[in-house]
């Protein structure tokens, strides 16, 4: 079964571009604190200094698109067989079980909101089209344009909460964003639009800001994400059968090098071997069934730091460490297994674009959160919800400087 070609779902794709271009103010009050000196008593990023309700407004919006969806199913009483199958599972699978030992509502509720980017591709599936794609690689154009001015301003004029390096200039520049790795995140998420979803005159301005955008963060994990991307783009496709050797082998010279690379010391046993602990604790404590649902959540904690309670977080870090917590061993396991199948079936396909998709988001997660982190969360709905069923269009790309960015279509 298919959605009928519906007009509402115009007004889905108005919401995903509207949510998109509102990025910047979800964490502007945090990126002007760190270049304002009477600002860094109030910095931590354990903490928000943005209303939570400000923050919320993002999560109105992925309500909305839900909803919009869910509309659409009732006037059509057409569903598509993936979607039915997908909000089957999380309801079956995770929902269920974990209302029934859930006992805390917020903390019940902070899983639910980890979790709303898998809920999201099960509703977006159907309704992404190209079109949408490019519009959004032109929105990511202009955030990244602004983020990297932002960029530029912290490294000259930021108090360097994150540190300075040997010349005294800020050693960590996240731009629009709180936490730096977020910052790489978005970075080579443009990247990844920049070489697959955006118009050929913009790709030409950032292409070479990207690399030193990236290395403004100073993320260990994006500098060598970046590395692992451009040997993927550029990787001959008769070679892509030996790439999980060439991925490995790259690793292991960049977390050799990546002090050096990065500007930072103590980078692999700080960073990295910290979010291992976290990784082996929660693997160790970790029940069949998602028990814990919520506990490793970044919402949770935030909730908890916010406004003073006592909550017996378990810190997590990464999205494996926090899947493990929230969703049970199962269905965690179940989960690492299938991406690693895809993993497999994307390489044998030589389907290149699919497979930078997953590294992005499968290597990003080890040190990341990344179901809680915007916009890569929504970003990561969009195109897997696109990958598994596009909506069929017409649209053919000409990249023309006259064309521009319209929310209204």
């Amino acid at each position: 079964m298919t959605f009928s070609k519906y007009s509402s779902t115009p007004l889905i794709n108005k919401l995903i571009l509207t949510v998109l271009l509102l990025t910047p103010i979800f964490t502007f009050q945090e990126s002007l604190a760190l270049i304002m000196l009477e600002h860094r008593g109030f910095v931590n990023t354990s903490n928000t200094l943005s209303s939570i309700y400000l923050k919320g407004v993002k999560d109105i919006f992925f309500i909305l698109i839900i909803i919009s969806s869910v509309l659409i199913i009732i006037e059509t009483l057409k569903i598509n067989r993936v979607s039915m199958i997908g909000i089957a599972v999380i309801l079956l699978f995770i929902l269920l079980p974990a209302y029934y030992y859930h006992n805390n509502i917020l903390v019940f509720l902070s899983g639910i909101r980890w979790l709303i980017p898998f809920i999201l591709v099960a509703f977006l599936i159907d309704h992404i089209d190209k079109r949408l794609l490019y519009k959004i690689g032109t929105i990511m154009f202009y955030l990244f344009i602004f983020h990297f001015i932002m960029q530029i301003i912290q490294l000259f004029f930021s108090y360097g909460y994150f540190g300075l390096n040997s010349i005294g200039l800020s050693s960590r520049n996240p731009g629009i964003f709180y936490v730096p790795s977020t910052a790489a995140t978005f970075t080579i998420i443009v990247l990844f639009f920049c070489n697959y979803y955006m118009k050929e005159s913009l790709q030409n301005k950032i292409f070479y800001l990207i690399p030193i955008s990236i290395f403004l963060t100073a993320s260990g994990t994006g500098i060598g994400i970046y590395f692992i991307f451009m040997i993927i783009y550029y990787l001959k496709n008769n070679y892509l059968p030996y790439l999980p050797i060439i991925i490995i082998s790259t690793a292991i010279l960049l977390i050799l090098s990546l002090d050096l690379l990065s500007g930072r010391t103590g980078l692999v046993e700080e960073s990295l071997g910290i979010r291992f602990e976290h990784f082996q604790k929660a693997l160790i404590s970790g029940h069949y069934l998602p028990r814990d649902f919520g506990y490793g959540t970044a919402t949770a904690e935030l909730i908890m730091n916010k406004f003073n309670l006592d909550l017996n977080m378990i810190i997590t870090h990464s999205w494996y460490a926090s899947s493990i917590v929230n969703l049970g061993l199962i269905n965690s396991t179940l989960i690492f297994i299938i991406l690693g199948i895809i993993f497999v079936v994307l390489t044998k396909s030589q389907d290149k674009e699919k497979l930078l998709f997953l590294t992005i988001f499968a290597m990003f997660a080890l040190t990341t959160p990344i179901a809680e982190s915007y916009p890569a969360n929504l970003i990561f709905a969009v195109l897997f919800a696109y990958y598994i069923k596009p909506k069929q269009d017409n649209y053919e790309h000409k990249d023309t400087s006259t064309e521009t960015i319209s929310v209204n279509s």
